[in-house]
């Protein structure tokens, strides 16, 4: 058995079923919890679109129109609201310690060969939806981002979207999951945070980072490194990307680079300083991880109140909170991949 997962002393089935009640509403907390943050937000985008429509109509063709409907409805509305539920579980957060600059900074060359890796995954796996189906999978993240001024990208791609996330998917799962030993929290936290994005482009590097992120804050009980962390590689991937693809004519680029060059230097400039950070990410990455691995390698912390692989297994699939949630990602795929 594993030893994240030990055998309890007293048999599951002869245990009082008033404890695994006690589990799924510890489990239910965090379900819940990131399940309302996007049925609420689609409640409050509905109410938007309706009262934008009725009254100012001549703004629904803005190119930040989206970006703000998204992130009101989510950002202001809905993940305060979806505190309640995070407090159907007891929260245990981690024990505070320090993170030297240059782990720091190793650790932010592993997110960022993370990220890449990631993409790559699940660029592979859309191309093979798309020869599936016969149709092209787009990315509407980079569709959305390129199509937003550079001031919405920050604060929604750049700002927001770290802060918010990292303190709802990392510190108030992982809180609320420790009890059942590190290992858990850091996967399902990760797992969970790749699934709630709702396509396959982005799941595969946001469930690593996920992981990474989450234990991060268990070593160090300070979801600072993490936000830090996220704003360094959304401001990276999100929002210089897309400023670059404004700037950048890549079919040109493509044939003629020369030509591309004195039609517009600048973007040009920003893909080459681009290809130099992709090739210092990928070197820096590899020495990060290894230097890591070897050096500061920490034991997980083992369960307080473990849970054998039966009672997973029943606190989980027999858990309404988790069908809600599992649903709700079965919807976000589902819709991320209908034309």
């Amino acid at each position: 058995m594993n030893s994240y997962f030990p055998q309890m002393p007293t048999p599951p089935e002869q245990r009082p079923k008033r404890d695994l009640f006690r589990e799924r509403l510890q489990i239910a907390g965090p379900a819940l919890g990131i399940s309302f943050i996007f049925l609420f937000s689609m409640m409050v985008q509905w109410v938007i679109v309706a009262l934008v429509s009725r009254f100012a109509p001549q703004i629904t063709d803005a190119d930040w129109y989206r970006w703000m409907l998204s992130s009101v409805s989510m950002y202001v509305f809905a993940m305060p609201l979806s505190v309640c539920f995070y407090r159907l579980s007891r929260s245990e957060p981690p024990e505070k310690k320090k993170l030297s600059l240059p782990v720091f900074l190793g650790l932010m060359a592993v997110c960022f060969g993370l990220t890449y890796a990631g993409n790559y995954i699940g660029l592979f796996v859309n191309a093979v939806i798309s020869f599936l189906t016969g149709q092209e999978v787009v990315n509407e993240l980079e569709t959305l981002t390129t199509a937003s001024p550079l001031w919405v990208n920050l604060l929604c791609v750049g700002i927001l979207a770290p802060i918010l996330e990292e303190i709802f998917y990392r510190k108030m799962v992982i809180d609320r999951l420790r009890r059942y030993g590190d290992l858990p929290a850091i996967l399902i936290s990760g797992i969970a945070f790749g699934l709630i994005h709702g396509n396959f482009g982005q799941f595969f590097y946001a469930a690593m980072l996920g992981m990474v992120f989450g234990y991060i804050y268990i070593n160090t009980g300070n979801i600072l490194h993490t936000v830090l962390l996220h704003m360094a590689i959304n401001l990276v991937g999100g929002v210089y990307s897309s400023e670059m693809l404004k700037l950048l004519d890549t079919e040109l680029l493509a044939s003629d680079p020369m030509a591309a060059l004195s039609q517009n230097t600048a973007g040009v400039v920003m893909y080459i300083l681009y290809l130099l950070f992709l090739m210092l990410v990928f070197v820096g990455s590899i020495v990060s991880a290894v230097l890591l691995i070897v050096y500061k390698r920490k034991p997980f912390k083992k369960a307080e109140q473990p849970l054998s692989a039966g009672e997973w297994g029943r606190v989980i699939l027999l858990n309404p909170a988790v069908w809600v949630f599992a649903f709700l990602v079965l919807l976000l795929f589902l819709s991320s991949y209908m034309v």
